[in-house]
């Protein structure tokens, strides 16, 4: 009985093996999705372009599928205002998380406190500031101070 079973099993292994060669073997034919060559030579549509053209990117045909723009907020910032300055180029942020809460339906305030790199030593205590993250520079410190976004009794 046993060995029967390890029969059958082999068998349907073998069947879907099988299978998964076919289909292999027909995608690598190229019948599924045909591929273009590349050439090294330059192409009709770039060739009559002028250096004006080619320097503005908006021009390029199809460059906004190639290319991502540039992101204008740079990626894991945070934004909060600086509890303290008391340290050298080093500034503390307070940054404020909200949850709702599912049951009541009200929002709950997390506040973090991350040492900031200040090398500049521009920021003043009540300043909502936005921060990034960058490589650790100290055993606490691994955030750098990107803009004021809005100096304490600024409107």
């Amino acid at each position: 009985m046993l060995s029967m079973l390890k029969v059958q099993r082999s068998s349907a292994a073998l069947a879907a093996s099988n299978q998964s060669t076919k289909f292999l073997s027909f995608y690598r034919t190229g019948a599924i999705f045909p591929l273009k060559s590349f050439s090294t030579e330059p192409n009709e549509e770039f060739a009559n372009m002028s250096d004006d053209d080619l320097k503005n990117t908006s021009t390029i045909p199809g460059w906004q599928y190639v290319h991502n723009p540039p992101r204008e907020v740079p990626r894991g910032a945070l934004v909060g205002t600086v509890t303290s300055t008391k340290m050298d180029k080093t500034v503390n942020v307070a940054v404020n998380r909200y949850h709702i809460v599912p049951k009541y339906r009200k929002r709950r305030v997390y506040t973090r406190k991350f040492m900031t790199h200040d090398e500049k030593e521009v920021a003043d205590k009540g300043d909502l500031v936005m921060i990034v993250p960058c490589q650790r520079i100290s055993r606490h410190k691994h955030f750098m101070l990107r803009e004021i976004i809005k100096a304490k009794g600024k409107l």
